[in-house]
C-alpha cells in the first residue's frame, strides 16, 4: 500500500542537459529525514529513513534527475508547525493532472519549491513567536491562579456522571476531557450547589493547563471567562474583546492566537447560573462572527448553540439543574459535582493543619460528631470549620461546642474573625456588621455579587479594617477598577440575614415578610409548567437565590448556638420574626412536595426546635422527595425531622444505598413507603426487606 504521507510528481523536460521529453520524477515525502552521510545514495537513505532517528529539521533538496528524489522535511521532532500546514503546503503547489495519473509539476518546479523553502522559513520565524506569545500567556496564567489554596489546599470533589441505567458514576476531574475527537466537541455542564467547589475545579483546570499537565497537551490556548465580573458589563464587545478581559493579552493578540489554534482551544465559563434567562435569549438572539458585538450573555448563547468557535471545547460550572438539551447544540455531557467524600474531608484537614498532631487531633473531633463531619462535605463550609477549630485549639476552647447547624457554624466563624482580626476599627462592630448586611441585602435584590469603590464608600466606612471582604482588579477597557466581593457568595446570603436581625422591630418584620411573599410567589410559578421564560423564570430563579437568607434567619432562632460575642451585642432573633418564620413553613409544608418540601425540612433542622418539628410533620399526609435524588448531608437533615415526628403516613425517597442506612431508624415510623434505590446490595435487600416488615411497601424501584 502506497504511504499515505508520500506524493509523486512527475514533469515533462526538455532542458538542454536532458533529452527531449524526458521524464524527470521529483518526490515529496512528509515522513522526517535522517541526516544523510558520506557516500550515501538517496535509495539507502530512503530504505533507512524509517528506522533512523538521527535527523535534523528543515527543507532540503536534492537536485532532481533519474536517481534522485526531492525530499522536503516538514516537521520537526519538537512539531514545530501546525500538522495541517503540510496540507498547505501541497494545495499551495501549482499543479496539474497528466495522462500518467501522477501529478505533473510545470517545469518552473525548482523555482517554485526554492520559494516555498523561503516561505517556509518566514513560517518558522512566525512559529516560534507563536509559541513565545502562548508561553508568556501560560505564565501569566499561573501567576493569577496559582495562590497558596490551589497549591496547598486543592483536594478534588467527588464528581457524578448519571449513566443510562440512572445510576451514578464517580469520575476524576481529567475524566472530564476523556472524550471521543469529534469535529465539533460536546460540551460539558457541571453542575454543584453553592459551595461544592465549582469555582476551585475550574481554577484548578487552568493552572493544570498552563503547567501542561499531561490530559490538556491537546489543548493550545485555554480561557477562563468569570460570569459574575462579566454580567455587570454594560457595553458591548465581540467574542475576541470579551476572551481578552480576563487575559493579559490585546484583543489583536488574541485574534492571532485564535488564527493559529482554531481548533485546539478550551473555554472555561464559571458561573454561568442565568441559564433560564439564557434559554429564552438563545431563541431570540445569537451571533454568527467572532467579530460581531454583542453583550456577554448573548456571546456564552452564541458560543453554546456553536454558531462562533465551532469547534472549540466548552466547559461551563453552573448552581442552575439543567434539564437534557436546554440550550446546547449538539453532543453535550452533564456532571454533577457532589463534594467532598469522607477520604476528601481527612485530606483536606491533613493539608490545612499541616501539622500531624493538630491534624488528628481535628479530625477525631470531627469524626465523632457525624452531622458536622457530613456538612463538611462542602468544600467551603469545610474550609470553615477548619478555621474555626483552629482558632479554638489556640485559644485552648472547646473544638466541639455549638457547632450543629449550617448557622451555627457561620456565626462561630464570623464571631471568631470579628474577636481576632478586627481589633482597633475605626467603627463599631455593630456598625460594621449594619453596614456589611446593608452591602449584601443590596447585592441579594440586584443579583449582584461584585462591588465597585463607589459602592462600597457608599456603605462602608472602614475598607480596610473587613476581614469579609475580597479586593481585586478588574480589567476596563483602558484601565483597571477595583472591585469588592463577600468572600463567599454564602457570606452574603448570612449578612443579608443578620441584617434583618440587626434592623428595629418594624422594620424587621417589614423586610422579613417581603422576603418569605418574594420566594413564595417564585414557588408557585415554578409549578406552572407552561410558564413565562422571559418572565415567571426571572421570579423563580431570583426566589432560589433568596432561600439561603431564610435558612440563616432561621438558625438565628436558635439562641442556645449564637455565640456569646453575638450574645453581648444582642444579636438574635425577636419573637415576633421566629414566630413569622414558624406560619410561614406550617402553611408552605402543605402546600408543596420535592423539592420545596426538601427546603421547608433544612428550614425545620435549622430552627432545631423539636416540638415544632413534630407539630408540621404530623399534619402531612405524606412527603414526596420522589424526585431528588437525595445527598448525604440531606439524610442526616431528613432523620432529625423524621426522629422527632410521631408517625408518617406516606414517604416517598430518591436514596442511594449508602444513605438508605443513615435513615434506617428513623423509617420505621412510617406506615407507607415509596423507595427508588441506586445501586442495591445484598445488605441493602436485607435493610429494605426489614423496614417494609409491617407496613406497605407501595412501589421499589
Amino acid at each position: 500500500m502506497a504511504n499515505p504521507r508520500r506524493k509523486q510528481f512527475t514533469q515533462t523536460s526538455s532542458s538542454d542537459d536532458q533529452p527531449s521529453g524526458s521524464t524527470k520524477h521529483i518526490v515529496i515525502d512528509l515522513r522526517p529525514r535522517p541526516e544523510a552521510g558520506p557516500g550515501r545514495t538517496v535509495e539507502a537513505w530512503h530504505n533507512s529513513a524509517m528506522s533512523s532517528q538521527d535527523y535534523q529539521p528543515g527543507i532540503m533538496i536534492q537536485q532532481a534527475g533519474p536517481n534522485t528524489m526531492m525530499e522536503p522535511i516538514l516537521r520537526s521532532p519538537q512539531h514545530d508547525f501546525p500538522q495541517y500546514w503540510e496540507d498547505d503546503w501541497i494545495e499551495m503547489f501549482p499543479t496539474f493532472q497528466g495522462p500518467n495519473r501522477f501529478v505533473e509539476t510545470p517545469s518552473s518546479a525548482p523555482r517554485t519549491l526554492y520559494f516555498w523553502e523561503n516561505v517556509w522559513t518566514e513560517r518558522r520565524i512566525k512559529a516560534h513567536a507563536w509559541q513565545k506569545m502562548i508561553c508568556q500567556y501560560k505564565t501569566s496564567v499561573k501567576c493569577r491562579h496559582d495562590n497558596v489554596s490551589l497549591a496547598s489546599q486543592y483536594t478534588e470533589p467527588v464528581i457524578t456522571l448519571k449513566n443510562k441505567k440512572g445510576g451514578f458514576r464517580k469520575i476524576s476531574v481529567e475524566e472530564l476531557f476523556h472524550i471521543p475527537h469529534l469535529f465539533y466537541p460536546p460540551i460539558i455542564l457541571l453542575q454543584g450547589n453553592s459551595g461544592s467547589g465549582k469555582s476551585f475545579i475550574a481554577q484548578k483546570i487552568m493552572l493544570d493547563w498552563a503547567s501542561e499537565k499531561h490530559y490538556l497537551k491537546d489543548f493550545d490556548l485555554a480561557f477562563y471567562l468569570r460570569c459574575e465580573e462579566l454580567m455587570c458589563l454594560s457595553e458591548e464587545m465581540n467574542l475576541i474583546e470579551l476572551l481578552s478581559w480576563n487575559c493579559s493579552f490585546s484583543s489583536d493578540q488574541i485574534s492571532q492566537m485564535l488564527q493559529n489554534s482554531a481548533q485546539r482551544v478550551l473555554i472555561i465559563i464559571d458561573g454561568l447560573d442565568d441559564l433560564d434567562d439564557l434559554r429564552f435569549m438563545c431563541h431570540e438572539f445569537c451571533i454568527s462572527s467572532n467579530l460581531e458585538r454583542a453583550p456577554p450573555e448573548v456571546i456564552f448563547c452564541s458560543l453554546l448553540q456553536k454558531q462562533i468557535l465551532p469547534r472549540s471545547f466548552l466547559l461551563i460550572t453552573t448552581r442552575t439543574e439543567v434539564p437534557q438539551g436546554m440550550l446546547c447544540i449538539g453532543q453535550h455531557r452533564f456532571f454533577k459535582i457532589v463534594g467532598f467524600c469522607e477520604k476528601g474531608v481527612e485530606e483536606y484537614f491533613q493539608k490545612f493543619f499541616q501539622d500531624e498532631e493538630l491534624f488528628r487531633k481535628a479530625f477525631k473531633y470531627l469524626k465523632a460528631n457525624k452531622s458536622l463531619f457530613t456538612f463538611c462535605s462542602f468544600p467551603v463550609i469545610c474550609w470553615i470549620i477548619c478555621t474555626v477549630m483552629r482558632e479554638r485549639f489556640n485559644d485552648g476552647a472547646d473544638v466541639r461546642s455549638g457547632l450543629e447547624t449550617t448557622t451555627s457554624i457561620y456565626t462561630d466563624f464570623v464571631s471568631t474573625l470579628l474577636e481576632h482580626h478586627c481589633q482597633g476599627l475605626s467603627q463599631s462592630v455593630l456598625t460594621m456588621l449594619r453596614s456589611l448586611g446593608q452591602l449584601a441585602e443590596k447585592g441579594m435584590l440586584e443579583q449582584q455579587v461584585l462591588f465597585d469603590e463607589k459602592n462600597m464608600n457608599e456603605t462602608i466606612s472602614d475598607l480596610t479594617g473587613s476581614p469579609f471582604m475580597c479586593k481585586f482588579l478588574s480589567r476596563r477597557r483602558i484601565h483597571q477598577e477595583t472591585m469588592f466581593s463577600f468572600m463567599h457568595r454564602s457570606f452574603q446570603e448570612f449578612f443579608t440575614a443578620l441584617y434583618y436581625v440587626l434592623l428595629d422591630e418594624e422594620e424587621s418584620q417589614r423586610k422579613v415578610r417581603e422576603l418569605l411573599h418574594t420566594v413564595e410567589r417564585g414557588w408557585a410559578l415554578s409549578c406552572w409548567s407552561d410558564r413565562d421564560f422571559s418572565v415567571a423564570g426571572l421570579k423563580t430563579r431570583h426566589s432560589k437565590l433568596l432561600q439561603p437568607v431564610i435558612l440563616f434567619l432561621c438558625g438565628l432562632c436558635k439562641t442556645e448556638w449564637i455565640p456569646s460575642f453575638f450574645k453581648k451585642h444582642n444579636m438574635a432573633v425577636s419573637v415576633n420574626i421566629e414566630t413569622q418564620l414558624k406560619e410561614w413553613i406550617d402553611t408552605c409544608s402543605q402546600r408543596y412536595q420535592n423539592e420545596h418540601m426538601l427546603f421547608i425540612l433544612c428550614c425545620l433542622y435549622e430552627l432545631h426546635d423539636k416540638s415544632f418539628v413534630g407539630k408540621v410533620l404530623e399534619h402531612l399526609s405524606s412527603i414526596d422527595l420522589s424526585n431528588i435524588p437525595l445527598k448525604n448531608s440531606d439524610c442526616w437533615m431528613l432523620q432529625f425531622c423524621l426522629q422527632n415526628c410521631v408517625n408518617i403516613s406516606n414517604l416517598r425517597l430518591n436514596i442511594t444505598s449508602e444513605n438508605l442506612k443513615i435513615l434506617q431508624s428513623a423509617l420505621y415510623s412510617c406506615k407507607q413507603l415509596w423507595l427508588k434505590v441506586d445501586h442495591i446490595t445484598d445488605d441493602t435487600g436485607d435493610l429494605i426487606s426489614a423496614l417494609a416488615e409491617g407496613k406497605i411497601m407501595k412501589e421499589l424501584m
